[in-house]
């Protein structure tokens, strides 16, 4: 007899059926290398997940994007932490700078720090960008034009995307391997089953990038240049500037979000499209009626953190689908599983860049929204447009396609053939 979870719904798939004796440790190897069956079972069966580490876990689009825009839920993770004493050393002090980032505060002061940071992150300022991101695509398929090969991670997304991020920041071309290589330490933090050694790069890691923005901010002050740094220390609204904390943390979210994010966006996202063969040629038949539906719908069933969530915590009890939240806890919100939710787009686990671009939860929702979305969709449809007129009949390399084994829902290498 068919199997039927406890409100009497359709009978679970066999595929699933499984998952519902095992532990649902979202931070085991087994879970990253494939979280979709898992986010699926969660989303139907236990969709407001009590997690063994001490967060709870949101899969539904629709408790999604409630959670998103409820002023119970905070951003700012100095009011959970409360006052703190001078900090003890190097890394608490760099915490301390992180929390004063404009997505990790609640209105009022949420609102005067994004107004500030806006003022430098334009749509104009973004249209900028188009150009010299044209150019460096050109750049990188003619480099692998040459040999008839390309890596799409580290030939493609990844030289673009953080060419491009350390441009508008004034990274020096010398030290943007190290920079962005230290957002993998940073990464950890945040993992409950990251070693002793682990935390500690990332701790080290993290106080490096302070150091090494702080410095970049203070160099702009007496030498003003036409950077994102410069905009941001001369903003001003209503009278009020950025501190200078404030610029450096505005600045890390800035980076993650215009490099490392959006790296993972093209390049699983191309990934995707070359998976669907029937997709990609329909892109490469009429790519101005499908190019924004690919992007949207790429964002959509790739989440460029698959298995990552966005974080907040309550503050007083709430009510979420007949559970209660206890004040003071850390709610995380899968905007993944969310993204797949059948309730929200038909046939959900079916890749179509022709469905209709009901806007994913990718980017998230509210006054939180990430700021750096236009300039991400622009890279991500610049590259795609530019294989698509250039190598129509690109095809992936058998083998070459591996997961990063630092994170099972990234790809260290995802090399097509060029023809």
């Amino acid at each position: 007899m068919p199997v039927q979870d406890a409100r009497g719904s359709k009978p679970v798939p066999s595929s699933l059926r499984r998952i519902a004796t095992l532990p649902l440790d979202l931070h085991s190897t087994a879970f990253l290398e494939d979280p979709a069956p898992t986010l699926a079972w969660l989303r139907e069966h236990d969709p407001v997940h009590r997690s063994p580490y001490g967060y709870w876990l949101l899969t539904r689009y629709d408790d999604v994007a409630a959670a998103l825009r409820d002023p119970k839920l905070s951003s700012d993770w100095s009011r959970k932490r409360g006052p703190v004493d001078a900090p003890a050393d190097d890394f608490a002090r760099a915490q301390q700078v992180i929390f004063q980032s404009f997505n990790m505060k609640d209105p009022p002061a949420h609102t005067r720090l994004r107004k500030l940071v806006q003022q430098a992150f334009t749509r104009a300022a973004v249209d900028e960008q188009r150009t010299r991101v044209d150019t460096l695509v050109d750049e990188l398929l003619d480099a692998g034009a040459t040999v008839g090969s390309l890596d799409l991670v580290t030939e493609l997304a990844f030289p673009l995307t953080i060419t491009i991020a350390s441009e508008m920041i004034g990274i020096p071309t010398a030290e943007r391997d190290r920079f962005r290589a230290s957002f993998e330490d940073t990464e950890r933090l945040g993992d409950p089953t990251a070693t002793p050694e682990q935390r500690r790069a990332g701790q080290d890691a993290l106080v490096w990038q302070l150091a090494f923005i702080g410095g970049v901010v203070d160099a702009r002050r007496d030498d003003p240049r036409a950077d994102l740094v410069s905009a941001l220390v001369h903003a001003e609204e209503s009278g009020e500037t950025l501190t200078h904390d404030e610029i450096v943390a505005a600045l890390l979210t800035l980076y993650t979000a215009a490099g490392t994010t959006t790296e993972r966006m093209i390049s699983s996202g191309m990934l995707l499209l070359l998976q669907h063969p029937e997709q990609w040629d329909a892109l490469v038949a009429a790519p101005d009626r499908l190019l924004s539906g690919a992007v949207t719908e790429i964002l959509r069933f790739h989440h460029p953190n698959q298995q990552t969530t966005t974080n907040r915590f309550t503050l007083d009890d709430i009510e979420i689908a007949g559970h209660t939240i206890p004040a003071g806890s850390t709610v995380r919100v899968a905007l993944g599983a969310a993204n797949r939710d059948p309730a929200r787009w038909t046939d959900p686990e079916r890749f179509d860049i022709t469905r209709p671009e009901v806007v994913s939860l990718g980017f998230g929702q509210g006054i939180h929204y990430c700021i750096g979305a236009p300039l991400a969709r622009m890279q991500a449809s610049g590259a795609v447009r530019r294989i698509a007129e250039r190598f129509p009949v690109v095809r992936l390399s058998p083998g070459e396609v591996r997961h990063d084994p630092r994170r099972m829902d990234r790809y260290e290498r995802v090399l097509v053939e060029l023809a």
